[in-house]
């Protein structure tokens, strides 16, 4: 009788076969399953890694890394960390949510789209140096735009320090120059979107001051031209000036009349009979009608100097008014544009794109030491999964 094998007597509940007998059907199917895990072995562990060294080792391209790190400030914000202290101290401010719009940016379709268009992205993705599998279009993969948005996740990677505020720019390529060529260019278009949300700003900012000041010099035309108009209907450059004419004629001619009749009086006591009394009293009755007609002119009812001048003056402090409001609305102006450049967004570059002089990636011992280490976790999940079947059908 041959001797019971060490599975078999696993497969029993009490770990022994006894002697001329045999595991039953469903021992011998379990029996056949664990004798088949150096399949499993070789198809969770032993291929795929296979395939990794073969791949790290002997297909990958080198990738060159070329790095820049930038930070958008503001001059009016304020830093905490250490770095942003020394930061304030310079002038410098960090403008978190804008550094999110240029990060967001540098990820976006629309920097894809202008490094497409004007520094040749398709071909930098697709240098010849490029393996099958890294470079676009790869193996198996659409040539779209959306695959090219998909593959420039793996070449272009940025991210900021929120402790710090600076971001880090991170360009990959097969050739060094590309690496440099296409960093130098996200950097351009993120300072062109910087200077663009400065203009957008500047332009809300400036536009509710500036459009008091049109009202205000619109307002100011429409009163010169009404006082002009007044003018030319008056016939009189300013009724003020005339007014003071008047005052200062009838002024003189009082005074005449006055000397005419102390003459006068002082001739009608001394010689009644002068021939000059008559002339005299002539004189008189023709200053009287003067002085009477000048001052009609400046109190009469109609078309008098005084309701002229009311008239002038009325316009003359709407003018004024006016002009008050447009020096206010200018002071409004220059403090919405002085307001605007303090909140000024600026990229500043802390390093720029360097020219790479060695291919940091792939890191294929470490590339192929995660794929080991995967695929032994993952065997592992199966031999635990195998292990708790065969416990429990010797239950």
């Amino acid at each position: 009788m041959p001797e019971p094998s060490r599975l078999d007597r696993v497969l029993t509940l009490d770990g022994t076969v006894p002697v001329g007998t045999r595991a039953g059907p469903r021992a011998a199917l379990l029996k056949r399953f664990f004798r088949s895990l150096n399949i499993w072995l070789w198809a969770i562990v032993g291929v795929p890694t296979l395939v990794a060294g073969v791949y790290f080792f002997g297909i990958a391209s080198n990738l060159y890394l070329s790095e820049a790190k930038f930070i958008v400030r503001s001059p009016k914000q304020v830093q905490t960390s250490a770095l942003g202290a020394l930061l304030q101290t310079t002038g410098l401010g960090r403008a978190a949510d804008d550094t999110s719009a240029v990060q967001e940016f540098i990820m976006s379709r629309d920097a894809v789209r202008k490094l497409e268009r004007h520094d040749d992205l398709r071909a930098v993705f697709g240098r010849p140096e490029g393996d099958f599998v890294a470079r676009f279009p790869g193996i198996l993969m659409r040539s779209d735009f959306e695959a090219l948005l998909w593959r420039y996740g793996y070449f272009v990677s940025v991210e900021t320090d929120t402790s710090t505020g600076v971001t880090s720019l991170d360009v990959k390529a097969f050739r060094a120059e590309d690496a440099q060529k296409v960093a130098n260019a996200l950097l351009a278009y993120s300072e062109q979107l910087v200077n663009e949300l400065n203009e957008r700003a500047r332009r809300d900012a400036v536009e509710t001051a500036q459009h008091e000041v049109d009202r205000a010099q619109q307002q100011i035309s429409q009163i010169q031209s009404q006082l002009t108009a007044y003018r030319v209907q008056q016939k009189m450059l300013d009724p003020k000036t005339t007014s003071l004419g008047v005052l200062e004629l009838i002024g003189q001619m009082n005074t005449s009349l006055a000397n005419a009749r102390a003459q006068l009086g002082e001739l009608l006591k001394n010689s009644p009979s002068s021939p000059q009394i008559p002339l005299i009293k002539t004189r008189i009755g023709s200053l009287e009608q003067l002085i009477a007609e000048e001052r009609a002119k400046l109190s009469g009812e109609t078309n008098s100097v005084v309701t002229t001048l009311t008239e002038y003056e009325r316009l003359t402090l709407e003018r004024e008014l006016a002009e008050k409001v447009l020096a206010s609305a200018f002071t409004s102006l220059e403090a919405a544009r002085l307001e605007a450049q303090r909140q000024q967004l600026y990229l500043e570059p802390i390093a720029e794109p360097n020219l790479p002089d060695y291919p940091l990636y792939p890191k294929r011992i470490a590339s192929f030491a995660m794929v080991l280490v995967s695929c032994l976790v993952a065997y592992g999940i199966v031999w635990l999964l195998v292990v708790s079947a065969r416990e429990h059908a010797a239950a």
